[in-house]
């Protein structure tokens, strides 16, 4: 757990916001991943998440999701992540992000490493985002996304240099 938050730590240096909002984060998620006997020394520590992070600074960036190290927030503000979200390692996120299921019950994307999203981007459904692909800004991903692409538009596709 703290090689994780080092690592958070060091790729959002000089954001000290999102160092706290991850901070919280991987703490909540090393609570939620005790065996259930013991998971209630972590309901002090969910209501602080919940009152501080989600209400407070308006990031729902979920404790349940599965979150790679060296994740990287800018501006974090309205950030919706889903708690069944798959997050590779070095990924960035931008303010105004959801990802998550489009109803209820449906699984949710699953985004590689090194996935570079764009403020005001929604991703969502059953889909995979490949390793090195980048989202532009107001992107709308519905679909699968192979590695290493820039996708843009609403709905996004693959932009061609």
């Amino acid at each position: 757990m703290l090689q994780f938050i080092f690592q958070d730590w060091r790729v959002n240096r000089g954001n000290p916001r999102s160092q706290l909002v991850l901070c919280f984060l991987r703490l909540a998620q090393q609570f939620h991943h005790l065996p259930s006997s013991w998971r209630w020394m972590g309901y002090p520590c969910f209501a602080c998440y919940e009152f501080f992070i989600v209400w407070i600074l308006g990031i729902e960036l979920n404790y349940k999701a599965s979150i790679g190290p060296r994740l990287r927030l800018f501006h974090g503000v309205g950030t919706v992540i889903h708690e069944a979200v798959t997050i590779g390692a070095d990924v960035t996120l931008r303010h105004l992000t959801t990802i998550g299921t489009k109803r209820d019950g449906e699984k949710a994307p699953t985004l590689g490493d090194h996935v570079n999203v764009g403020c005001h981007s929604i991703i969502l459904g059953e889909i995979h985002v490949g390793n090195g692909v980048t989202i532009g800004a107001g992107s709308v991903v519905l679909h699968d996304v192979p590695e290493r692409v820039t996708v843009v538009g609403n709905p996004a596709k693959i932009k061609i240099s």
